[in-house]
């Protein structure tokens, strides 16, 4: 506690204006505070080749061999199997088919997979499970459709899946 002498003004300082001009000097240079160090942070490229290009044209996309998987009567289990799409042909996997029988059936979508890529000299596919039934295609198909690109050395397959269901309600 300060002491005051008979005589003589307060002389307590009032603290409120310089707290305040402290704390607008603080906000001041905090709002024009740059990170330099976030900006080199990120290093990213854009693709040149697809897309707008720089005369503001765009460019086409390269027509690629595209394979669409399906899952027919996946409510079932004992019915349910899965359908290939590929250049207005489908193909129909047993649900409990044997080996032979599903080997028989990849031979024939890879014989015409290696027809249309040999026409056209494409060497770039895509295999695509489309919603909703395209979610529930079992890997090992999904994968052997894979080998039979990579067989016919197509070198650049993309994958297009779709979004992860919903959990179920119990």
């Amino acid at each position: 506690m300060a002491m005051k002498l008979p005589g003589m003004a307060d002389s307590a300082l009032n603290m409120t204006p310089m707290i305040d001009i402290v704390f607008q000097l603080i906000l001041f240079f905090l709002l024009n505070l740059r990170f330099k160090s976030l900006d080199y942070r990120f290093d990213t490229q854009l693709p040149t080749n697809h897309g707008i290009n720089v005369d503001n044209h765009i460019v086409d996309q390269p027509p690629k061999l595209t394979v669409s998987l399906m899952r027919l009567d996946d409510a079932e289990p004992a019915l349910a199997r899965t359908k290939i799409k590929f250049a207005g042909s489908e193909w129909i996997l047993p649900a409990h088919g044997t080996y032979e029988e599903r080997e028989i059936t990849f031979a024939s979508l890879r014989q015409k997979l290696a027809a249309i890529a040999k026409a056209t000299g494409l060497v770039e596919g895509v295999i695509k499970t489309p919603a909703p039934s395209g979610a529930s295609v079992p890997h090992g198909d999904v994968m052997k459709v894979l080998d039979t690109f990579m067989e016919l050395k197509l070198s650049e397959v993309q994958f297009e899946g779709t979004a992860s269901p919903l959990p179920r309600r119990r």
